[in-house]
């Protein structure tokens, strides 16, 4: 039976890390942060500040973030390549009900295993599924386990990331291990009433206040047996450096057999492998497919998506705190955390994304990474919003060492995204993945000094790809066609909004860009709150709204009463601090003629019918089948999820809703 004290260190250990939400993919406007120093900084914007100093000295203690740290090597062999695996996949072995499984409940063809409900970064994690479990339908939870020789172990995943791993109770005789964790990704509740109870015998066992830091990750085994054995990773290939069919240099997977087939006449399964493979190798000997929105929590065992969240944000709020109070401690720290990241020969990570979102099965066809995977970078335009920030407020900390060599990655990487056929791939997606491409491309190119590269980046996806990103009505088809199109919405929104600030740094407003049917990202944003997160989390659009707020204003107050709503403190949350309009010196809430810079296309008059109520005409512009189908019939969202033109030509054709897209707050009526 597992013992309660060691639940509660993973549950008390998963607390600490878990904090608030993370903070979106965001740029805030450098000139802005250079006079937020003492009598200058807005008043607005105090609390902010003191959260983005805390964060600054909490994920300080975190660093410095090593790529090279990981137990499982990627295909390649080279622990500087950046490794993740696709979420949304899963092993659709038929493993037997003996034997060394790697699941719980390996027969089971259940789809509804509980999701993981991690809300950490609305960020936008990409292995966030971002429901609320409902525990009451799985009254009998367990951990995630992983079993050894029969013997079970309890998986202490990456810390900064670990959140509500849970399976299927097994049909092995154990004693459950019940537990809650709210998946708003803002607060970790304490476990249910009737779970806290504990006999003399389990208060014995109590947690020291005083935890040893565990590595990670780490398997955390039952008081009295004997450790598993150790992760498996790539040995030596020949095969080394040969060319797969995507281009990318790999190997063969690691030298497992196969698992056989065998047949009793009236069910077959798959044995499980000999007491030699570890659970993890199940990666290189089962097929996986796709389950959209069901985040696989096996993912977390590697380091790296968390490392390109946590780096980025810990460097900025790091950058921030410098610029805002000139703490000379905290531009030291940023510059060591960059360099430790992007330079150093041991621990620095190559400047490409080859096996990133890698979804895993036998052969070399899964050995190699997918276009998914560079949307695990998009905290990059952090790390460039920083640099640009520590050079602009003439850190000697910044040495012409270090932007040698960043400049040196950066180059490199721009070439990546630009000719990998993983980067072109990822260029010709039609949804966020797309639109998170091009905040990093145009991100670097600044960062180079390709500022005509950057504003053509910007400029050419305003005028392409977001045509055919919303519609009249403010809805995202190719977000809404998912099975959390509420997230989805907020993902595509973060990048977009990114975009534009972006592009406001150039000296561009991209925030009067409309679609094809004559939206705005307001538009979008607009309709996004106005639709029930039913299982999902609000907390994924807040951040968002503060920013349509700072850049369209809020003459009405329906932002404000949004944010006040949804998040009682939300002037106190980091990113409040980068949403405000003295931060978008080129949006329409900072221009002269506000008002008329709003829904730039649309009528300005609104009408009522006959029976009084609000009417609002559009421009009436039919429906036609987006870019991406003119030579495909099919649009893939991710990897093996595909989408017709019929598809998703209802939500492009879902009427305008006058409630929704109001005109009074624009119009004057």
């Amino acid at each position: 039976m597992f013992s309660h004290a060691l639940t509660a260190v993973l549950i008390l250990r998963e607390a600490a890390n878990l904090g608030l939400a993370a903070d979106p993919n965001d740029w805030v406007n450098i000139n802005y942060v250079l006079k937020q120093t003492g009598n200058s900084a807005l008043t607005e914007t105090s609390s902010a500040r003191q959260t983005i100093g805390r964060k600054a000295d909490s994920t300080a203690k975190d660093g410095p973030f090593i790529i090279t740290a990981s137990k499982v090597k990627p295909p390649s062999g080279d622990i500087h390549d950046y490794l993740s695996w696709a979420p949304y996949h899963w092993p659709n072995c038929d493993w037997c009900s003996k034997g060394s499984n790697h699941f719980t409940n390996p027969n089971s063809t259940d789809d509804t295993l509980p999701d993981d409900g991690d809300d950490v970064p609305a960020d936008g994690d990409p292995y966030d599924d971002g429901d609320a479990y409902d525990e009451s339908a799985d009254p009998d939870a367990l951990f995630y386990l992983e079993a050894y020789n029969g013997t079970l172990w309890l998986t202490d995943f990456y810390a900064s990331t670990l959140s509500k791993r849970m399976f299927k109770k097994s049909s092995m005789n154990i004693a459950p291990i019940h537990h809650r964790m709210q998946g708003t990704g803002r607060e970790l509740s304490r476990p249910d009433a009737t779970i806290q109870k504990r006999d003399a015998d389990e208060a014995a066992n109590a947690v020291p206040d005083n935890l040893p830091q565990l590595p990670t990750p780490i398997l955390t085994s039952i008081p009295g047996v004997t450790a598993p054995p150790t992760l498996p990773t790539a040995p030596p290939n020949p095969l080394a450096g040969t060319t797969t069919h995507k281009g990318v240099a790999a190997t063969q997977a690691p030298a497992e057999a196969h698992a056989k087939t065998s047949h009793d006449g009236k069910a077959a399964c798959t044995p499980s492998p000999t007491k030699s493979l570890a659970p993890s190798a199940t990666w290189t000997t089962c097929p996986y497919v796709v389950k959209d929105g069901q985040v696989n929590s096996d993912v977390r065992t590697l380091p790296g998506p968390a490392l390109l969240q946590d780096m980025p944000e810990s460097v900025l709020f790091n950058v921030l705190t410098y610029a805002t109070t000139k703490s000379q401690v905290h531009s030291q720290t940023a510059a060591k955390f960059i360099e430790a990241f992007f330079m150093t020969p041991a621990t620095m990570m190559h400047p490409n994304l080859n096996f990133g979102q890698l979804v895993r099965g036998p052969g070399k066809d899964h050995q190699v990474g997918t276009f998914t995977g560079v949307l695990d970078f998009r905290a990059l335009v952090k790390i460039v919003n920083a640099v640009q920030i520590l050079k602009a407020s003439k850190s000697s900390d910044w040495t012409s060492a270090r932007e040698q060599g960043l400049m040196s990655w950066m180059k490199t990487y721009i070439t990546w995204l630009q000719t990998s056929s993983i980067g072109k791939e990822t260029a010709g997606k039609a949804n966020n993945h797309l639109t998170f491409y091009i905040n990093q491309l145009a991100a670097a190119q600044m960062y180079v000094g390709d500022t005509k590269g950057a504003s053509s980046t910007l400029s050419s996806y305003f005028k392409q790809q977001f045509l055919d990103q919303i519609a009249a009505s403010g809805e995202q088809p190719f977000e809404a066609v998912r099975t959390r199109p509420y997230h989805y919405r907020a993902f595509n929104l973060e990048a977009m909004i990114t975009n534009a600030k972006l592009g406001d740094q150039l000296g561009m407003n991209f925030w009067t860009a409309k679609s094809k049917y004559g939206a705005t990202i307001q538009t979008a944003l607009d309709y996004a709150i106005a639709q029930k997160p039913g299982k999902e989390d609000v907390d994924d659009i807040i951040p968002h709204v503060a920013s349509i707020a700072a850049a369209y204003g809020d003459a009405t107050g329906k932002y404000t009463s949004f944010l006040s709503s949804k998040d009682s403190s939300y002037k106190s949350e980091a990113w409040y601090f980068n949403d405000q309009t003295a931060a978008l010196p080129n949006s329409p809430a900072a221009g002269k003629s506000k008002r008329s810079m709003f829904y730039a296309g649309w009528p300005t008059a609104m009408q009522l019918d006959s029976e009084g109520n609000k009417t609002i005409s559009v421009p009436d512009i039919p429906f036609e089948c987006p870019q991406v189908f003119n030579n495909s019939a099919t649009t893939q969202l991710e990897d093996g999820l595909f989408v017709t033109c019929n598809e998703i030509k209802p939500m492009f054709e879902i009427p305008v809703d006058p409630d929704i897209i109001s005109g009074e707050e624009y119009y004057g009526l």
